[in-house]
């Protein structure tokens, strides 16, 4: 104890220093990518390109520190489609947040590689939706000409299975693993909850995923997912998503009509603080700016239009509104647990939603701020 004292080592601290020394990375360490390529990361990378900015999230428990002193460049995705959630990392820090240079990169992979280049990085993390195109440009091949490591993750299109893959992926390569084991394990034991509880029930709640609701305006209606993204999130919740056998591809506009056809049991909006004049979407999100009454407004709003009240999940009281940003990060987590909720009520009341969030701000570097993730829409009657 007097040793402790007299270099000034609390003996928590010299245990956890202890965990971190094991689960240090040895460089040069071979991984293998969600695109299961063998892939070799000579050093410990400091100047990180980011393809989808919305991987910010699994930097947020990896870096905890700060998760934007790696990325010299990125698609800020977070910024222009969910500035609530933006500004929380923007205030918390100020001087790093906008160092990076924001590339506005394709979804599927668009970018200018000179300027990549130019940024000067030792790894590039791009999302397995882009190989395609990137392969086809010849990216993959002139990056490795350079000796830049490139490395797949997804988030969406398998999000429960290749999001833990991805951050698991990311803290080998970051030298970040007890962070990524810490927060694989408290995603891995609420995931158990949520799979027991669905296979309580052989009675799989039809759902329809009416994603980005409201951002296009009132009188739209309804862009959905397949057998990927929310789909993907719906069926690992336990419900069956309608989506997958109304659309022939990944995403893609359904009628109302069709809808009402096929009378889901539960009917979920997605959606976050969309810019935009035209945007009447629910400001779902994290900080000051996320209101449960211009939550509410908007989800009654939407429900007013025409048709809606015919939907039987409507007159059930059984719509809801989520986070969207939950299908492309690797804190979708919450939403199953918020799924759960919705599809089993009686069956998951022991799920404690609120717990999870202060447990996962307890695990990233960020501090607890005002968060409104998920909403019961509020009953309309015809």
């Amino acid at each position: 104890m007097h040793l402790f004292k007299r270099f000034g080592f609390p003996v928590i601290g010299l245990l956890l220093a202890g965990q971190n020394m094991a689960y240090a990375t040895t460089y040069p360490v071979t991984v293998t990518d969600v695109s299961n390529r063998q892939v070799v990361i000579d050093h410990e990378p400091q100047r990180v390109v980011l393809q989808d900015g919305r991987d910010l999230f699994t930097l947020a428990v990896l870096d905890r520190q700060d998760p934007f002193k790696r990325i010299v460049a990125w698609n800020n995705i977070i910024k222009r489609s969910d500035p609530n959630t933006w500004q929380v990392f923007e205030r918390q820090w100020p001087q790093s947040a906008n160092q990076a240079t924001d590339m506005q990169f394709g979804d599927e992979g668009d970018l200018n590689l000179e300027a990549i280049v130019a940024a000067r990085p030792d790894l590039l993390v791009f999302q397995t939706r882009a190989r395609a195109s990137l392969a086809s440009a010849g990216v993959e091949q002139k990056l490795a000409a350079l000796h830049i490591p490139v490395v797949f993750v997804d988030s969406d299109l398998d999000p429960v299975t290749h999001s833990q893959q991805t951050v698991a992926l990311l803290g080998k390569v970051l030298n970040r693993e007890a962070e990524a084991k810490a927060y694989l394990d408290f995603y891995k034991t609420r995931l158990a909850k949520v799979t027991a509880i669905a296979q309580q029930h052989t009675q799989k709640p039809v759902v329809f995923v009416e994603a980005k609701a409201g951002q296009a305006g009132s009188a739209t209606c309804c862009f959905t997912h397949g057998d990927v993204y929310w789909g993907k999130l719906v069926q690992a919740a336990g419900g069956q998503n309608l989506g997958s056998s109304l659309l022939p591809g990944a995403t893609g506009e359904v009628t109302l009509e069709t809808v009402l056809g096929k009378q889901p049991d539960v009917y979920l909006m997605t959606s976050s603080k969309f810019p935009g004049n035209t945007s009447v979407a629910a400001p779902f999100g994290f900080g000051e700016g996320v209101q449960q009454a211009a939550i509410d407004h908007s989800l009654s709003l939407l429900q007013q239009r025409p048709g809606f009240s015919q939907l039987k999940a409507s007159q059930n009281h059984r719509v809801y509104g989520i986070y969207h940003q939950f299908y492309a990060s690797s804190w979708n987590i919450l939403a199953l647990e918020y799924l759960s909720q919705s599809f089993y009520p009686d069956s998951a009341w022991q799920l404690d939603t609120a717990q999870s969030l202060k447990a996962l701000f307890s695990l990233t570097g960020l501090k607890a701020v005002p968060s409104i993730l998920y909403a019961p829409a509020p009953a309309i009657h015809p």
